[in-house]
C-alpha cells in the first residue's frame, strides 16, 4: 500500500524545515559559550540532576550519541545493561522494549518523560503508549533509565522503570546532518542553540524517510522543536517548548512460525498502516526562594491524533484514537542540615487530564464516513491528581538513606456513544513506597539497596467495562554493588526481585477479566566502562532474568510454578570506541539476545513449546573529523544476521538486513 498522505505530511515538513531555517541568522555561529546545565535553569518538576539517581541507573549523554546514526530514537536504549529492544517493523510506531522481564508493548510499563513532560497515553494501543519517534535524536543532551519503581517522584506506567530525557536547552551550538542509505533512506536533522543575554533560545528539526527492507514497509516522519529560556533575574527563571510531529508508515504482514522455520523471512502482502500528528507545548518557571530552597512550577498540553489500519483479507479495520492531554506540576526541593547532616527533601504534586475519542471499525474504504460495523465509539476522560515526597539524609560520609512515598488518585468517566450511556470507573487511590541505603565503606566503592512499589490499571475501556478489577501491584527489591576504585574503570554489579501481584487476566469462557495472577521475575545485572587510554573507551554489559508463574490460572490452565515464556535469559553486549577530537574515529557495537527456554510447563498443557529465538548482531561506524566537518558510515547488522526484531508465540517479525548508511555533519 503506497503512502496515503505522503504529499502532505512531506509539504508539512519541508515548510517547517525552510521556516525553521529562516529562523537562524549568521548570529547562530557566535563564538561558543559554555552550556548551562539543566540544574541550574531547572526546567522541570522532576529530577533535576542525574547526581540523585540510584546507583544502578544509566545515564547516556547526548555527546555520546552525536557521531552514531539511529533509524528510531528507542534504539539509543540498547546502550542500557538489559535491554533488548524488540521493533515491531511499523515505521513510526511506538515498539517496544524488554527491561527486567517485562515485554513493554508500545513502551508501556515505563515512565517517560522529556523535559519534565510526561509522553506516556492512556486508552490508547496499549495503556501507557509511548511514542520515542517524537524525540530528535540530536537534540537529546542525556538520557536517565532507572530500573523498576524505585522513585517516588514517578507514578503510573513506571512499574519496569523511568526513561527521563533531557534535551538541549541552551549555548551556542550549531549540529546539522545530512544522511543517506540502502532501501531508500535519506535523513536530514538539526539542532542550533543560541544565548544572548538573559534568553536562550534551542531549535531542532528532523526528517526522515525509509522504503523499508521489505515491500510496503515505508514511513515518512517529521519533528521540530522551539525552546526558549529566559532569566528575569538571577533567582527567577522561565521556559517555553513547542513542538510539532508528523509521521506516516505502511507494514506487512507478521510471519508465522512455520514460514520462520522454512526459511521465508520476508512477506510481501500488506497488513496495513497509519498516519499520526502530535502538536504541543510547555511552560514552566524555577525561582530560588533562598539560598537553600528552589520552588519549580510546569504546565504542558498537547493534541494527538492516531490512525491505524489492518488490511484482512476481506475488508479493512480501522482503530482512531483523538487525544487531548493537559497537566501541570508543582514542586519544592529544599536543602538543609539536621545535626550536622546533609539532606535534601523534594515534594510536590502532579496532576493531568486525559481526553480522548476512540472508534474501532470495518473501513475498506480509508474515509472516516464511510466507516462499518462500528465496535468501539467512546469518548473519556482520565484525571490524575498526585502528590509526592522524597527525602535523601546522609547520615554521614558513609551512609546515605532515602524515604520517599506518591499517592496516585486516578478517576474517569465514559460516554460510549454505541449505547448512549454514561459510566464512571472506579476511583483508585494508590500509595507506593519507595527506600534506598547506600553504603560506602571506602571511596570507590559502594554498597545500595533499593525497595520500591508500583501499580498497573486494567487497560483501555476495561477502566469502565469491569468496575470490579483493582490495580496490579508490583514490588522490587534490589541489591547492588558499584565500584569505581581503579582508575578509568566503572562497575556496577545489579540483582534484583519483581514480583506482580493481582495480575489482570482474560476468561474466554466467562466472557470477563479478573485479578488473578501472581509472578516474579529473578535477575542479576553486570555493567562495565573502561577507558583504556585517551579516546579509546570500552563497555560490557551481562544480565540474566528468569521469570516464574507463582499462582496463574488463566482459562482453566493452571501456570502455577512453571516459567514465563518469551522472556530471554541471557543478554551480553559489549563494544568499543575510539573517539579522538580530529581524524579517524570509530566503534563497534556486539549484542546478544538469547533463547528463552522453558524448563517448566502445566502437567496439562499440549500447545506449541513457546521459545525466543537467540541471535548475536554486530553493527559498526567508522568516520573522519575535519572540524568542523565530519563523514561517518554506519553498518548495521554487518554479519546479516537473519534474527526476528520482535516475536510473539505464533508470529514473527524479520529485523533488518545488513545495511549501510552515510552521514555528512557539520558542527560547530
Amino acid at each position: 500500500m503506497p503512502l496515503k498522505y505522503k504529499d502532505t505530511i512531506r509539504d508539512l515538513c519541508v515548510l517547517t524545515v525552510f521556516g525553521w531555517m529562516a529562523v537562524l541568522s549568521p548570529g547562530w555561529a557566535s563564538e561558543p559559550s559554555m552550556v548551562l546545565k539543566l540544574g541550574e535553569i531547572t526546567v522541570t518538576a522532576k529530577k533535576d540532576s542525574a547526581e540523585e539517581s540510584p546507583p544502578s541507573a544509566t545515564i547516556i549523554k547526548g555527546e555520546d550519541l552525536k557521531d552514531q546514526h539511529f533509524d528510531k530514537t528507542l534504539y539509543v536504549l540498547q546502550k542500557v545493561p538489559g535491554v533488548v529492544i524488540q521493533d515491531y517493523g511499523q515505521g513510526a510506531v511506538a515498539s517496544q522494549f524488554s527491561m527486567r522481564g517485562l515485554r513493554l508493548g508500545h513502551n508501556t510499563g515505563v515512565a517517560i518523560f522529556v523535559d519534565g513532560v510526561p509522553i506516556n497515553e492512556s486508552t490508547s494501543h496499549g495503556d501507557g503508549y509511548g511514542d520515542f519517534n517524537t524525540i530528535i535524536p540530536e537534540d537529546i543532551e542525556s538520557v536517565e533509565v532507572i530500573k523498576g519503581p524505585s522513585s517516588a517522584l514517578y507514578g503510573q506506567f513506571a512499574r519496569a522503570g523511568v526513561v527521563n530525557i533531557i534535551t538541549r536547552r541552551s549555548g551556542n551550538f550549531n549540529l546539522y546532518k545530512l544522511g543517506a542509505g540502502d532501501f531508500n533512506r535519506q535523513r536530514f536533522a538539526g539542532s542550533a542553540g543560541k544565548t544572548e543575554g538573559d534568553l536562550s533560545s534551542v531549535f531542532g528539526v528532523e526528517m526522515s524517510r525509509s522504503e523499508g527492507a521489505a515491500d510496503h514497509s515505508g514511513w515518512l516522519l517529521c519533528n521540530a522543536t522551539g525552546k526558549f529560556t529566559y532569566d528575569i533575574s538571577d533567582k527567577l527563571k522561565t521556559g517555553l517548548t513547542l513542538n510539532m510531529h508528523a509521521t506516516e508508515w505502511d507494514h506487512p504482514e507478521y510471519l508465522t512460525r512455520q514460514q520462520w522455520d522454512n526459511g521465508e523471512y520476508w512477506s510481501a502482502k500488506p497488513l496495513g498502516g497509519g498516519e499520526r500528528y502530535r502538536y504541543g507545548g510547555s511552560a514552566n518557571l524555577s525561582l530560588a526562594a533562598t539560598e537553600t530552597s528552589t520552588v519549580n512550577a510546569m504546565i504542558y498540553g498537547y493534541t494527538m491524533n492516531l490512525t491505524r489500519y489492518r488490511d484482512l483479507d476481506t475488508t479493512v479495520r480501522e482503530e482512531y484514537h483523538d487525544r487531548d492531554m493537559y497537566g501541570g506540576s508543582a514542586s519544592l526541593v529544599l536543602k538543609t542540615d539536621m545535626a550536622g547532616m546533609k539532606n535534601t527533601l523534594t515534594t510536590g504534586v502532579d496532576g493531568q487530564m486525559e481526553l480522548t475519542h476512540t472508534i474501532n471499525a470495518l473501513n475498506p474504504s480509508r474515509i472516516p464516513s464511510a466507516r462499518e460495523n462500528i465496535t468501539v465509539n467512546g469518548e473519556s476522560v482520565i484525571t490524575t491528581l498526585s502528590a509526592y515526597a522524597q527525602n535523601r539524609l546522609h547520615v554521614s560520609p558513609r551512609w546515605l538513606l532515602s524515604l520517599g512515598g506518591r499517592i496516585d488518585s486516578i478517576s474517569g468517566d465514559l460516554e460510549n456513544k454505541l449505547t448512549g450511556l454514561d459510566s464512571d470507573m472506579d476511583t483508585f487511590t494508590i500509595f507506593s513506597p519507595k527506600a534506598a541505603l547506600d553504603f560506602t565503606p571506602v571511596p570507590g566503592s559502594t554498597v545500595f539497596t533499593t525497595y520500591g512499589e508500583g501499580f498497573r490499571l486494567p487497560g483501555g475501556f476495561d477502566k469502565f467495562t469491569y468496575p470490579g478489577l483493582k490495580e496490579e501491584t508490583y514490588r522490587q527489591y534490589e541489591l547492588g554493588y558499584t565500584f569505581s576504585g581503579i582508575e578509568n574503570l566503572q562497575t556496577t554489579l545489579t540483582g534484583f526481585v519483581l514480583e506482580v501481584d493481582d495480575e489482570i487476566v482474560t476468561l474466554d469462557a466467562a466472557g470477563t477479566k479478573e485479578n488473578q495472577g501472581s509472578t516474579r521475575r529473578t535477575g542479576m545485572e553486570l555493567a562495565a566502562e573502561y577507558t583504556i587510554f585517551r579516546h579509546l573507551g570500552m563497555y560490557g554489559h551481562v544480565s540474566y532474568v528468569k521469570g516464574k508463574y507463582l499462582d496463574y490460572v488463566k482459562n482453566g490452565v493452571d501456570y502455577s510454578d512453571t516459567d514465563i515464556s518469551l522472556v530471554p535469559e541471557w543478554l551480553f553486549s559489549f563494544g568499543a570506541e575510539w573517539k579522538p577530537p580530529k581524524g579517524l574515529f570509530a566503534g563497534f557495537d556486539y549484542r546478544y539476545s538469547g533463547e528463552s527456554f522453558l524448563e517448566d510447563y502445566p502437567g496439562d498443557y499440549t500447545g506449541n513449546r513457546k521459545y525466543t529465538i537467540d541471535y548475536w548482531v554486530a553493527d559498526a561506524r567508522i568516520g573522519y573529523r575535519i572540524d568542523p566537518y565530519s563523514l561517518t558510515l554506519d553498518i548495521k547488522n554487518m554479519f546479516d544476521e537473519r534474527y526476528p526484531s520482535t516475536e510473539s508465540a505464533n508470529s514473527l517479525r524479520t529485523a533488518s538486513p545488513r545495511a549501510f548508511f552515510v552521514t555528512l555533519a557539520v558542527d560547530y
